[in-house]
């Protein structure tokens, strides 16, 4: 396992993630995402996953803080 950090806006976010047999696997809390890594350096893929699985959970912690 391997720590990844994205920001996003001037929210920093920390996950992990891991390479098995040509995927990316990343986990955020209680999430996690997985895809074929290809052409692709796995860190990049794993940036990408982790970017959406925090932008879903800020989508569902606005939509629960919103009456």
């Amino acid at each position: 396992m391997k720590s990844i950090e994205v920001e996003i806006g001037s929210n920093k976010y920390a996950g992990t993630y891991r390479v098995v047999a040509g995927s990316v696997i990343v986990y955020f809390d209680a999430d996690i995402k997985f895809a074929a890594y290809g052409t692709d350096r796995p860190e990049l893929v794993a940036n990408w996953l982790l970017r959406d699985l925090c932008l879903k959970a800020e989508a569902r912690r606005h939509k629960r803080d919103t009456p």
